[in-house]
């Protein structure tokens, strides 16, 4: 592989990695999410519903992560493959989840719930840089406390 790919699957790893920043610091800004996402982007969620556009994307997240006083994503293995102005990226995800409501609880699997799955994503070179076009999470399993949320797929 050349250096020209390295230098691209680095500025798509970045991209990718500044969206589950974003997440755990709570930055669901409107701008911030124009320079992650295309305008017709979709978040398709472990739940198989899908979000399409940053504004919808930024609203979707501040509803959704209002429940939790903090999240943490980690994310690895990133494996990019670019093809002219496309991309795609496989990565493998664990995120942790620690609900906002639970502090009557003392062990820290009863206030929170961990998710392991697998992250692909599509993107796109635009005059601003790579951009996400399309992001899911496939959840192949869970543990801790769930709250209402759906079972793992």
């Amino acid at each position: 592989m050349t250096d020209e790919y390295w230098v691209e699957a680095l500025k798509v790893i970045a991209v990718v990695n500044r969206y589950f920043r974003a997440l755990d610091e709570k930055q669901f800004d409107e701008s911030h999410f124009r320079q992650i996402f295309t305008s017709e982007a979709r978040v398709l969620r472990p739940d198989d519903t899908a979000t399409v556009g940053p504004v919808a994307i930024a609203e979707s997240h501040i509803r959704n992560f209002s429940r939790f006083e903090a999240s943490q994503h980690l994310v690895a293995g990133h494996d990019v493959a670019i093809d002219g102005e496309s991309a795609s990226l496989r990565a493998n995800l664990v995120a942790i989840h620690i609900w906002k409501d639970r502090h009557d609880v003392t062990s820290m699997s009863d206030r929170s719930f961990t998710a392991g799955g697998v992250v692909s994503a599509d993107l796109r070179r635009t005059p601003a840089g790579w951009l996400i076009d399309e992001i899911a999470n496939r959840v192949i399993w869970r543990t801790g406390f769930f709250g209402d949320m759906p079972p793992a797929s």
